[in-house]
This record gives C-alpha cells, structure tokens and sequence, in this order.
C-alpha cells in the first residue's frame, strides 16, 4: 500500500490530538498536516498534496460539509463530529465514513480499513466490469470472469462509487454505487437497512440491538431504515 497522506481538521485540540495518535499506528498513513479550521488548511489541500482528510462538522468560519463543497476537487475524506444528524448530507458528498465522538481505536480502524478497500479498488478500477444474466452476475476482475448467483450474496457494501459484493465464499467489486446496483436487483429479494449496506432479505438471522446479524456479519441499522427492517423480520 502507498503511503497515503493525511490532513486533520478540527477546532478541538483534544480531538486533533487523538486522532494524530490513532493515525500514527498506522505505517502507511503519514500527516501532512493538522489544522484549527478548513481555512488554515486551504493551500495544502488546493496543492492536492492530501489524499485523506480528517474533518469536523462543526467549526469556525465554515463547517466542514459546506467547506468540502466549495473545494473543485476534494480529497477523500472521513468526517469526525459529535453530530449525526449531518450524516446524510456527509454520505452525499461521497464521504467514505462518519465517525461519532469520541471515538474509539477499533471504529477508527474500521474507517482506515474501509479507506484502503476504496484505495485499492480506484487503483486497478479499470479491471472490474459486471452484467446481469437472469439470477446471476457476471463480473469481470481483470482477465478473470466470476458467475455469481444472486441467491449467494450475504450483503452489499457502498464504497462511495463502487458496490462491494459480499458471499460467502468470495467478496467482489463493481463500478457502480449501491443505488444503482441495487435497481438492477429484485426488488423482493434485497433490503437497504443503512446508507451504506443492503441485504439480502432471506439472509437474515436476526436484530442484536440496532444491528443487523447475518452470518457471522454485524452491520448498522441506519435510523432512516429501522422501522422498515424491524417491520419485515416481525413479520
């Protein structure tokens, strides 16, 4: 993995300061710089020396959604707040996550994690391609090319513009984002439950609290979703 570099912005010096320790147990993540406000951060960021950002909600001068709006072309970013309510707009922007504080070693390692699948599928995402054939998918990851029946996804996975596709056997990537892919499913077979998660319905074992088990996979009810979720399994 290419070393990725990495930019904090944050008003609260406590929340700077955890997160630059939470960084550092990571070899391949190197800050480049770490900032009171989006303003102090501007020239490193329009120099386009940051490939990840660490961003607040909440700040002086701008708040971090409205400033990653305003760049031409903005980093990747993960957004670190004591605000959920801002999470869908954050989604929108195509952030890879959204980070509640305080935030704790493992939620944040998740985060890096879904940060380097989203690297390494940018890195070869001329390889992968995909067709739908009946029940079953078609997807093409280089020169090789996977029949996969639809019956065998577990659940689907947003990585801003791509789908991550999860079996029991094997996980694949197409080049499309979740909304698209799941429309292109039945309809009766496949259930959002989170802005970045879809199931499928027959795979579900059941509800731990607000998450969601199936297999040996825990994945987070989104609040947007609960009712419908909870509605089907009752059923």
């Amino acid at each position: 993995m290419k070393m990725l570099h990495c930019a904090i912005i944050d008003d609260n010096r406590l929340d700077r300061m955890l997160l630059e320790e939470y960084i550092s147990r990571h070899n391949f993540l190197k800050i480049a710089g770490s900032f009171h406000s989006a303003v102090e951060s501007l020239e490193i960021i329009r120099k386009g020396h940051i490939d990840l950002l660490f961003i607040d909600v909440d700040m002086p001068v701008i708040n971090g959604i409205d400033f990653l709006k305003s760049l031409q072309n903005p980093p990747h970013c993960i957004f670190v707040t004591v605000h959920p309510e801002f999470a869908i707009d954050a989604f929108d922007i195509q952030a890879i996550d959204y980070l509640l504080k305080p935030v704790k070693q493992d939620r944040f390692d998740r985060a890096i994690q879904r940060t380097l699948e989203l690297f390494e599928i940018k890195a070869k995402a001329v390889e992968y391609s995909h067709l739908f054939q009946n029940d079953f998918l078609m997807i093409k990851e280089g020169t090789a090319v996977s029949k996969v029946n639809i019956h065998e996804i577990l659940y689907l996975e947003a990585l801003t513009n791509y789908t991550k596709i999860i079996t029991p056997r094997k996980n694949y990537i197409t080049l499309n984002n979740l909304k698209n892919f799941l429309d292109h499913l039945p309809v009766d077979r496949f259930l959002r439950i989170h802005r970045s998660y879809a199931v499928a319905i027959d795979k579900i074992q059941g509800l731990d609290g607000n998450d969601l088990v199936i297999a040996e996979h825990r994945l987070p009810l989104g609040k947007t979703y609960r009712y419908e979720v909870k509605r089907l399994i009752k059923a």
